[in-house]
């Protein structure tokens, strides 16, 4: 009986791990830019192009984590403007293989045969989160951060958690650590 519980445990590990990873995170920033005497900031816009997701919702889980990095909203001269984009987009990539097959001689004729392939219709539904960050006053965008690759699932409600981590993820990247590329 623990025996089963352990590999159930360790299955259920093994999924959510396996869940985890498919999300791609990714940033870019304006070389040369001084990003630590950047503290304050204001919303310039929030797009949310997935049905059924609120804009407030996930300004909110933004709002969150940018908190706890020590960034400070303010409506009165801010020293950085953020835009937030949500949107689904059709996963990219897909399977590519190489098959050999062999056949069993039948008769007097046996065959064997070489292809390649790449599985068609397997494209799913992704969740894409990007962020970008202007610096108010050279009104130049300073750094970039994507997250691509959410089950559209953790857009709802019931998946709030996961959802937040995604987020959390993201802003961690914020400010990047070396300040030139």
């Amino acid at each position: 009986m623990m025996l089963n519980i352990s590999r159930l445990l360790a299955i259920t590990l093994l999924l959510l791990l396996s869940a985890c990873a498919q999300v791609r995170y990714s940033d870019d920033f304006k070389s040369g830019t001084e990003f630590n005497d950047l503290k304050t900031y204001q919303w310039r816009s929030v797009t949310v192009d997935i049905g059924g997701t609120d804009k407030d919702f996930l300004q909110q889980l933004a709002d969150s984590q940018l908190r706890a990095q020590g960034f400070i909203p303010t409506d009165k001269e801010p020293d950085l403007l953020l835009d937030l984009q949500a949107f689904s987009r059709v996963s990219t990539g897909g399977n590519t293989s190489i098959g050999i097959g062999i056949g069993m001689p039948v008769g007097r004729h046996g065959s064997i045969g070489l292809g390649t392939g790449k599985l068609l219709g397997q494209g799913k539904q992704e969740g894409v989160i990007v962020v970008d960050v202007t610096q108010t006053k050279s009104n130049t965008l300073i750094w970039r951060g994507t997250a691509e690759g959410i089950p559209l699932i953790n857009f709802s409600l019931k998946a709030e958690h996961k959802l937040s981590g995604s987020f959390a993820q993201l802003l961690q990247q914020f400010p990047p650590k070396a300040s030139t590329k």
